[in-house]
């Protein structure tokens, strides 16, 4: 199963050979105080949503991170820095009556154990803990391919990152699975960069990526520059309540960050374009990112900018950067843009 290629192909971003990245320096992929990863998932309580993973705490025993979701779900976790290292049990999303620590297994990808054996061997057993009363089903990760790269958004920037590529079996009694990963090739913090996932008892695929990482710092120089030159700066940072246009409180920082852009360039002025994905009907697309729009406006105007000087407009699915039949092309088309209207 090649859930990525659709996308790969649709974007012209060619997978290409690299050598081992264990010793790379990943930057914000590695975890850290105020590290951020989005993902885009879908699963049997519906289609693409997003959630916000930050890094609240990182010593040399654990890592303690927060989980949101714009289904409405919060919850915490801490993950054992050891368990990172070799545990074999991956533990399947979030919920608000999980323990805070799950020991034996990670939450974030594989152990660096896991890694190695699967890269060197071909082979590496796993189980994977998939419900809230941590439920158990055994399997085997086989290799599909190495020294690989997929897209990302990273800072706001969409580049490549190295991966393995390996399948999964599980079966326990009458219960069995199937998977599809894409696990970031470090061995000191490999990621579940994608997953796709078919369990024998639900009829849905329970689909995951990592979409953007950022490392938490400020994105108003990278804003201003690009406005600045461009002329125009997509935003994959603004976060709203699933199918509506409320935002969301993590979104506050970002919100902040335009609305000082604009108090330095006091002559700019601005019109927010709001994107969807093709999920859905066209005409209901397009109102949602036009409420979308304007809720950013409002936003802005309630940090102290004059409201005359922001225009808004949906544009829905008409404006794709990514291929909406994948999870993470549909993340991509989910955005909000700035361009400036100023001459």
């Amino acid at each position: 199963m090649r859930f990525l290629a659709g996308y790969v192909a649709a974007a012209g971003l060619a997978i290409a050979a690299q050598g081992t990245a264990g010793a790379q320096d990943l930057g914000p992929l590695m975890p850290h105080v105020g590290g951020h990863f989005t993902t885009a998932f879908s699963n049997r309580f519906g289609p693409d949503a997003e959630s916000v993973l930050a890094f609240t705490a990182v010593t040399a025993d654990k890592l303690s991170i927060g989980y949101v979701s714009s289904r409405g779900l919060a919850a915490t976790r801490n993950i054992q820095a050891a368990d990172r290292q070799s545990s074999s049990a991956y533990v399947l999303g979030y919920a608000s009556n999980m323990p805070l620590t799950i020991p034996g297994t990670t939450s974030m990808g594989v152990s660096g154990t896991t890694l190695v054996e699967l890269r060197t061997t071909g082979k590496a057993p796993l189980s994977l803990v998939y419900d809230a009363q941590l439920s158990r089903i055994p399997g085997q990760l086989t290799l599909v391919e190495k020294d690989i790269r997929i897209p990302m958004i990273v800072e706001n920037q969409l580049i490549q990152v190295p991966a393995v590529h390996a399948t999964g079996a599980f079966a326990a009694g009458d219960k069995s699975g199937i998977a599809d990963f894409y696990i970031l090739d470090n061995k000191n913090n490999p990621l579940m960069l994608q997953s796709t996932i078919q369990f024998s008892w639900e009829k849905q695929l329970r689909s995951e990526r990592i979409i953007r990482v950022t490392a938490g710092a400020s994105m108003r120089s990278a804003m201003e520059q690009s406005l600045s030159t461009l002329r125009k700066y997509d935003i994959y940072g603004l976060h709203f309540d699933f199918d509506k246009a409320t935002l969301r409180p993590e979104s506050a920082a970002l919100i902040k960050d335009i609305a000082t852009t604009l108090k330095n360039n006091p002559v700019w002025t601005l019109q927010i374009n709001g994107h969807t994905d093709s999920i859905g009907d066209g005409a209901y697309n397009q109102k949602l990112s036009a409420e979308r729009a304007a809720s950013v406006a409002q936003a802005i105007v309630a940090e102290g900018v004059v409201a005359a000087r922001l225009t808004t407009s949906g544009l829905g699915e008409t404006q794709p950067k990514g291929n909406n039949a994948t999870l993470d092309g549909r993340a991509l088309n989910r955005r909000v843009e700035l361009v400036r209207t100023d001459r």
